[in-house]
């Protein structure tokens, strides 16, 4: 890599917490993102859990909330934010 880069916290969203820690895979638990950053715009949040879509419900500066689809089947567990 060649080109510089600039890290600016003030312009990166910091995650302080999760709730609740585990859901159904049958989905439809809301999960509670909280932290720093964050938009309140809410198609400007995207989460998803396990390659699954957590749907944004709601959104402001320091929490986000989504709710969870249905998980089929097993797979490794993953988080993108």
């Amino acid at each position: 890599m060649t080109n510089k880069v600039n890290y600016l916290n003030t312009l990166t969203p910091s995650l302080t917490s999760i709730t609740p820690r585990f859901g159904t895979v049958v989905g439809g638990t809301t999960v509670k993102f909280a932290g720093t950053g964050f938009s309140s715009v809410l198609t400007d949040n995207k989460i998803m859990i396990d390659g699954i879509e957590c749907v944004v419900s709601a959104a402001n500066a320091t929490e986000v909330e989504c709710v969870t689809g249905k998980r089929p089947g097993l797979r490794t567990t993953t988080l993108e934010i």
